[in-house]
């Protein structure tokens, strides 16, 4: 049977660096497939294609509201990083990337930072311009995903969908594609599974980072 894997960019990004410790490289993402089509359930099974859905980093400039420098955001390791993991990863075998956009809202607190600047505000400090961050706001790529779900069940693409995602607003999309008979499973990496996610797909594919790469 075919199998797509549609992966959340952000998502898998995020679990991949905190359980490895650094973020992915762009050819360990087939290895994140590969070894998934070991699992019981799809043993035999063979990889038709991974759709990738992430941003592209932004690319503009900003002033600080508190110190009043202009920052390139081009100049940042953070960007020369994840421009070139996406640019990579649209190249590999059996890949397509699915690019959403970023909008800039402005600048916030990290919610991380809230209760260290909450203290400082309360002894009288100022806040300094490394309080804040550029207010950085992911979109389309949730739509693109279940638009992507609902095309490759519709038209019998493939048997099975295997998401990386903890995006619940993806159930709709899950139930639909069920409907038309198709399997859809979840990759955990050993995080937290939202209730509507495990309800409404038909396994959990639990896989080892540490022990594939």
């Amino acid at each position: 049977m075919q199998v797509a894997f549609l992966i959340d960019g952000g998502f898998y990004e995020k679990k991949f660096e905190g359980i490895v410790g650094r973020p992915p490289e762009a050819p360990e993402v087939r290895t994140t497939c590969d070894a998934s089509l070991g699992w019981d359930d799809l043993r035999g099974d063979s990889l038709f294609r991974i759709y990738y859905y992430d941003c592209f980093p932004f690319d503009g400039t900003a002033r600080n509201p508190i110190s009043g420098e202009k920052k390139d955001f081009t100049t940042t390791s953070i960007y020369k990083r994840k421009n070139a993991y996406l640019r990579n990863l649209k190249l590999q075998p059996r890949v397509a990337f699915r690019s959403g956009s970023l909008s800039n809202d402005g600048w916030k607190i990290p919610s991380r930072n809230l209760k260290r600047i909450i203290k400082k505000l309360e002894e009288g400090k100022k806040l300094s311009a490394d309080d804040l961050v550029i207010n950085l706001r992911q979109k389309k790529v949730d739509i693109k995903i279940g638009l992507d779900i609902a095309w490759l069940s519709s038209k019998r693409i493939v048997e099975k969908i295997v998401l990386v995602t903890g995006d619940s607003d993806l159930v709709p999309a899950m139930k639909f594609a069920r409907r038309e008979g198709i399997m859809v499973y979840l990759l955990h990496f050993d995080h937290h599974v939202k209730e509507e996610l495990k309800e409404h797909c038909d396994g959990i594919i639990k896989l080892d980072l540490k022990q594939i790469l």
